[in-house]
């Protein structure tokens, strides 16, 4: 019990550290800031914090030196998918509410389901294929699109989702060719190298309000990624249990939303919320019981 609790515990630290870097970028797009000033800076206090830790975790030879040469080409390749992604969250957040954004992306579960068919093998039953479609209309319901709510942005959010749930399979795939904290490491690098291009081209000296803006973002996105290894490390084959906490991400959003950014939620996003949370909770938990 005291270990589903720990579990549960770390999911939701990891549904409000997300948030809290969603609600930094969001902060830092809709006043102006540049992207690849804001992540070259940001991921690597990531980066520094990622090894400051490894010593701590058996050494850093330990999780970043790998056992064959081209292990190295698949963990850079899976990086590379996000060193694209990067500008599309922050543009993303700067053109749709915060709510909206993490609303998008909790359909994560249902895309990593399908990837879950495909690439690793797993069987969907019925249930697992009602509940993706019932997620999707709940999307739709929290999207309102009679009133003029869907642009690109919303499609590219749904882009992330979906790259992120080939990332996390992938992961799960080839988990013998790196640790958890490898594939974290060899994550980052990519989307820093790619960032680095287009900062050199541009440099700042930022201020000291907007460095440990930068680093604070950092330090979340090494706590969120972190806390969600640890939670379903921790929590094994009850990790069925654990699951639906991730969709209060979007109780963490929402709340930066209203608080911050002065966004309102309806009676019918509340629903569609209520849906994909529902739905959501009934695939993951048809997955992980077979």
């Amino acid at each position: 019990m005291k270990i589903l609790l720990l579990g549960i515990l770390l999911i939701c630290l990891n549904g409000l550290t997300g948030s809290s870097f969603d609600a930094i970028t969001k902060y830092l797009s809709i006043n102006n800031y540049k992207w690849y000033h804001y992540y070259s800076i940001g991921l690597s206090i990531s980066l520094i914090a990622l090894i400051i830790f490894l010593n701590f975790q058996g050494g850093i030879k330990k999780h970043i030196i790998l056992k064959k040469k081209h292990y190295y080409l698949l963990v850079l390749a899976r990086g590379l998918q996000f060193a694209f992604i990067i500008p599309i969250i922050f543009y993303s957040l700067k053109y749709i509410p915060i709510n909206i954004f993490t609303m998008l992306l909790m359909t994560t579960p249902f895309f990593l389901i399908v990837f879950a068919k495909y690439i690793l093998g797993e069987k969907l039953n019925y249930i697992s294929w009602f509940a993706i479609i019932i997620g999707f209309i709940g999307v739709i319901i929290v999207l309102q699109p009679s009133n003029g709510s869907i642009n690109i942005y919303v499609f590219l959010v749904l882009l992330v989702a979906i790259t992120n749930a080939l990332s996390f399979t992938l992961v799960s795939k080839y988990s013998y060719i790196a640790t958890t904290y490898g594939f974290t490491f060899y994550g980052i690098i990519p989307a820093t190298l790619f960032s680095y291009l287009f900062f050199f081209t541009d440099p700042i000296i930022p201020r000291v309000n907007e460095f440990l803006l930068f680093a604070s973002s950092g330090i979340m996105v090494m706590i969120s990624a972190w806390s969600f290894t640890a939670a379903y490390h921790i929590a094994g084959k009850h990790s069925s249990i654990i699951s639906p906490f991730i969709f209060l991400q979007i109780f963490w959003g929402s709340l930066y939303g209203v608080i911050y950014f002065s966004e309102k939620i309806d009676t019918l996003s509340i629903v569609g919320c209520f849906v994909i949370i529902v739905s959501g909770s009934v695939a993951i938990y048809n997955r992980n019981k077979k």
